[in-house]
C-alpha cells in the first residue's frame, strides 16, 4: 500500500469518526467506533470498518442499519470537509477482525482465571 493511501485512510478514519459522532444519533445506547478505513488504490471507494457496542445483538444490528441509512449524509459532509479529489465513496462494514480479537482476549482471560 502506498504512503499516500495510508495517509488518506487515516484522514478518512478521523473525519468520518467525527462526522458519525456529531451527526448520527444512535438509539438504545449503542456506541459506534470507526476502527479502520481501506481506500481503493484509485481512491474512488473506501470501506469504513466499525465496531458497535450495544446492549445486545439487536441493538447492534439496528445501529448498523442506521449507519448504513446515514451513508449519504455522511458522504455529503465528508465531501464538504475534504479538499481532495476524488473523495472516495464510502461503505460501512462491521469490523469482524475486531470482534475476533475481543473473543480471543475473552478466552485468554477465562483461561487465566481457571488455571
Amino acid at each position: 500500500m502506498s504512503r499516500r493511501i495510508e495517509k488518506v485512510n487515516e484522514l478518512l478514519k478521523e473525519v468520518i469518526a467525527d462526522i458519525v459522532l456529531r451527526e448520527v444519533q444512535f438509539s438504545g445506547g449503542a456506541l459506534v467506533t470507526v476502527t479502520r478505513v481501506n481506500a481503493s488504490s484509485d481512491l474512488h471507494y473506501a470501506d469504513v470498518f466499525v465496531t458497535i457496542f450495544g446492549k445486545d445483538r439487536e441493538a447492534q444490528r439496528e445501529a448498523l442499519l442506521l449507519l448504513k441509512k446515514s451513508t449519504r449524509g455522511v458522504q455529503q459532509r465528508l465531501n464538504r470537509k475534504l479538499r481532495m479529489r476524488p473523495v472516495p465513496r464510502i461503505l460501512f462494514l462491521t469490523d469482524e477482525e475486531e470482534e475476533r480479537r475481543e473473543r480471543v482476549e475473552e478466552l485468554l482471560a477465562r483461561d487465566r482465571q481457571s488455571g
